[in-house]
């Protein structure tokens, strides 16, 4: 293997972006075989993912449904139910018109893309950066901790073997906690890319104008998550909605399903 010698068709960054997503998200369903949507579907009201199975008619259809109303039932949740046809063909027409768009007024699209994920973005990050001050602060004061037990177990206020279970324990929180900060500042800083990244976006959406077939690594070069609403009626119609989010996100519509 030669490095270099062809252009590439996808930037290593984003290269290297899909690949971490597909890892975190490869949940092998009943057939061996992971969802391309694995790990993307999230319910709107529960915060929790919707997990792909069959259906138990003569003609067995896949469909994905609210992990917390198939864990515990419909007193925690609703089914917010999803035919995989219907889902794979609403985003596959979604990628398709934000290509569109992107193709016939890039300069627009990018202007709206860089307002509306400053806006929508703003809050989440000033929300992440409280909670990371908080744990850094929470770190700090351990450390404290520990230099206390030494110095009490020094003085005999208390004995080694308390001191080596106080301090264990004062480790372990540590460890989760600086954990936590690093993976919390990598999605900081992640979050401040995304924000300032429109036109690398719009040249990459491009090219998906004329595609047929969805893939895992291409929705998760394009889609953040996709997040399913579900509202019943007093005569028990159910209206699904569905919400695709762009990993920047230039077209909010929002899909309409009634089942």
């Amino acid at each position: 293997m030669v490095e270099g010698t062809h252009e590439p068709l996808v930037d290593k960054k984003s290269f290297a972006i899909v690949q971490e997503k597909l890892k975190s998200r490869q949940r092998p369903g009943k057939s061996g075989e992971p969802s391309i949507f694995a790990g993307l579907l999230k319910c709107g009201e529960c915060g929790k993912s919707l997990t792909i199975r069959y259906t138990n008619a003569k003609h067995p259809q896949q469909i994905y449904s609210c992990k917390t109303y198939n864990a515990y039932g419909k007193q925690h949740c609703t089914q917010h139910r999803v035919d995989y046809d219907t889902l794979y063909a609403l985003v596959l027409n979604k990628i398709r018109e934000c290509a569109a768009a992107a193709l016939t007024d890039s300069e627009a699209v990018a202007g709206r893309l860089t307002d509306t994920c400053q806006a929508e973005q703003q809050d989440q990050r000033e929300a992440m950066e409280r909670t990371l001050a908080k744990d850094e602060e929470r770190i700090e004061m351990l450390e404290k901790m520990v230099l206390r037990l030494y110095e009490d177990m020094v003085a005999g206020r208390i004995t080694e073997e308390n001191f080596n279970l106080l301090l264990e324990k004062t480790q372990k929180e540590q460890a989760e906690l600086k954990a936590k900060v690093e993976e919390g500042r990598k999605r900081l800083a992640d979050e401040i890319r995304l924000a300032v990244d429109a036109r690398q976006w719009v040249e990459s959406i491009q090219e998906y104008r004329d595609i047929t077939e969805l893939d895992a690594p291409t929705l998760n070069r394009l889609i953040k998550e996709i997040v399913v609403h579900e509202t019943i009626d007093s005569d028990k119609t159910r209206h699904i909605s569905i919400e695709i989010h762009f990993n920047l996100k230039p077209i909010p519509e929002v899909e309409q399903v009634t089942g």
